[in-house]
C-alpha cells in the first residue's frame, strides 16, 4: 500500500517577506534599546550633577546651624562673613562641654592697661586656667577678648606649664579679614582679657573645586579638603535684618543697618558642570545646572527675635 504526502514547502515570496519582516522587528527592537540606554545615560549624567548639588546644599545647611554657638556677633566681629566665593562660620566648640575662656595672666603690678606687646612677647600671652589645663594648641584658632575689643589668634605654639602655659600666636594683622593680635596698637587689660578657642568652617573655591576646611595653616591660608569636583560659579552674598542684600558686611560706612550684628542669612548661587561631555546631552556640549539656596542660621535668627 502507498501513502501520497504534501511535500509542499514555502515559496520563495513567502521566504522573502518572511526575511524582511524579521529585520523590520529586529532593526526597530534594536532602535528602541539604543534610545532607551541613551536616555538612560543622559538621565545618568543629569542625576550626577543633581546628586552633587544636594550633596553641597546638605554641607551647607548642616554648617550654618554652628554659626554664633556660644559667641554673639557684635556691630563689628560676626560670627558669619562672606565675601566673593568665600564663606567663614565661627563658633564655640562644645567637646562635650563649651570651651572656656583662659584669663591672662599677667605680671605683678598696678600698670594698666599693659605696655604695647603681649606679656612674655610681642607675640605671646601668659594665661592661666581656673581649672584644669589650658587646652590650647599649635593650629588653634581662638579670640583674643580685650574689654570689648574682639581678635583672632592662630596659636603656633606654647610654653610653660600646662596650666599657666605662654602662648604663641602668628604675627598676621588679619586672619580671614578679621582684625588679628594686636595689630593697630592693642593693649592688653590686666582684668578685661580673656583667650577662648574658637571653631571654623570656610568653604571657598579653588578653580573648579569647591573646599571646606576646618583648619588654618601657619601662614593662615585654609587647610581644606575638596567637597565637590565641577564648580563653575559659587558666589554668595549676606542678607540683613531690613531685608537688604550685600556682597559683604560693610562696617566702615555710616549705614546702622548692614554690621555683622544685622546679618540674618546667606545667598549662595552655583553653577555645577558634568565631569564629561556626552554627545547625548545637549548636543555634545558640556552639561550644567544653576542653583540657588538661601539659608538662615537659626542662631541669627535668634539674635534677630532677641533684639
Amino acid at each position: 500500500m502507498s501513502v501520497t504526502r504534501n511535500t509542499r514547502g514555502f515559496t520563495l515570496i513567502e521566504l522573502a517577506v518572511s526575511l524582511v519582516t524579521g529585520v523590520i522587528v529586529v532593526t526597530a527592537g534594536l532602535s528602541f534599546a539604543v534610545a532607551l540606554w541613551r536616555t538612560i545615560e543622559g538621565n545618568q549624567l543629569r542625576d550626577d550633577v543633581h546628586r552633587n548639588s544636594r550633596f553641597v546644599a546638605m554641607s551647607l545647611e548642616r554648617d550654618f546651624q554652628f554659626t554664633g554657638v556660644g559667641i554673639q556677633s557684635t556691630t563689628s566681629f560676626g560670627t558669619l562673613a562672606v565675601w566673593g566665593d568665600t564663606i567663614v562660620i565661627l563658633s564655640v566648640p562644645f567637646d562635650p562641654h563649651e570651651a572656656p575662656p583662659y584669663d591672662l595672666n599677667p605680671a605683678e603690678g598696678t600698670d594698666n592697661p599693659l605696655p604695647l606687646g603681649g606679656t612674655c612677647g610681642s607675640e605671646c600671652v601668659d594665661l592661666i586656667a581656673q581649672s584644669g589645663d589650658v587646652e590650647l594648641s599649635k593650629g588653634d584658632l581662638a579670640r583674643l577678648q580685650v574689654n570689648d575689643e574682639r581678635r583672632l589668634i592662630l596659636i603656633k605654639s606654647r610654653t610653660g606649664s600646662d596650666d599657666e602655659p605662654q602662648v604663641w600666636f602668628t604675627s598676621h594683622p588679619t586672619i580671614l579679614r578679621y582684625a588679628a593680635g594686636m595689630a593697630g596698637g592693642l593693649r592688653l587689660d590686666r582684668y578685661s582679657t580673656f583667650v577662648q578657642r574658637l571653631s571654623l568652617i570656610t568653604y571657598y573655591r579653588d578653580g573648579d573645586r569647591l573646599m571646606r576646611a576646618e583648619r588654618l595653616k601657619v601662614d593662615g591660608t585654609a587647610e581644606g579638603e575638596v567637597l565637590a569636583f565641577g564648580v563653575q560659579s559659587f558666589e554668595v552674598s549676606v542678607l540683613f535684618r531690613d531685608g537688604d542684600e550685600a556682597d559683604e558686611v560693610n562696617i566702615q560706612d555710616t549705614d546702622p543697618t548692614n554690621d555683622f550684628d544685622d546679618v540674618v542669612g546667606v545667598r549662595v548661587r552655583t553653577v555645577l558642570a558634568a565631569d564629561h561631555v556626552d554627545p547625548r546631552v545637549r548636543g555634545g556640549e558640556l552639561y550644567t545646572q544653576a542653583y540657588e539656596w538661601r539659608f538662615a542660621p537659626r542662631n541669627l535668627m535668634y539674635e534677630r527675635d532677641r533684639l
